[in-house]
């Protein structure tokens, strides 16, 4: 029989292939698979704590990371979730470094839920100040590129407050220009969207 350690295992890669997101709650995941875990082990009448004890486990074993400042996980032990896998396929990734992976990735996915959710929350228009470097794409709408603030393979996670949108021109910038600027532009782009999160909320 499956150990508890890897059935949740499988269950976190399942529930992140199907949100189209590395990144989940607890509450969330635990909503979305109290079921199979009932049938995995009817007898176990402690079912929560025992999901919340393997996701610590996994955390020690490098599989996931607890994102304290959010109160989510995010899945490690695996580089692509299958849409991403399926959006990049022409695209031979396996000698690049973690950081030029990501970037292609976030270069290219388009249709993976972080994606969408980025470019429905902040635009179209890149989020550098006065930067008006965008074009339209042959069915009229703007080209943006999504961008993780921080790095996934830097402890960063799919949420929205790590996501931002940018030029391919800023896109770059953020990933390869020297370390100085690189800080400065990251440091710039989570005070721009937490700017943009408070303004929501003031504003409802």
């Amino acid at each position: 029989m499956m150990k508890w350690k890897d059935f949740v295992y499988q269950q976190v890669v399942d529930y992140c292939n199907c949100s189209g997101s590395r990144t989940f709650s607890l509450r969330d995941f635990v909503s979305a698979k109290l079921q199979m875990f009932q049938e995995f082990h009817p007898n176990n009448q402690h079912v929560e704590a025992k999901i919340r004890q393997q996701l610590q486990f996994l955390r020690d074993n490098d599989k996931i990371s607890f994102l304290d400042n959010s109160g989510h996980y995010t899945l490690r032990g695996i580089e692509f979730l299958k849409q991403e896998e399926e959006e990049t396929k022409t695209i031979d990734l396996t000698k690049e470094e973690p950081e030029k992976r990501e970037y292609l990735v976030e270069t290219y996915v388009r249709s993976v839920t972080w994606a969408i959710r980025a470019r429905k929350t902040f635009g179209d228009l890149c989020l550098c100040n006065n930067c008006n470097n965008t074009f339209l794409r042959h069915d009229g709408t703007r080209y943006i590129e999504v961008h993780h603030i921080i790095p996934l393979c830097k402890g960063g996670e799919d949420g929205l407050w790590n996501l931002s949108v940018l030029c391919a021109h800023h896109h770059r910038m953020a990933h390869y220009s020297d370390e100085k600027t690189r800080f400065a532009l990251e440091n710039y782009l989570l005070r721009e969207v937490k700017k943009r999160f408070d303004f929501t909320e003031v504003s409802r």
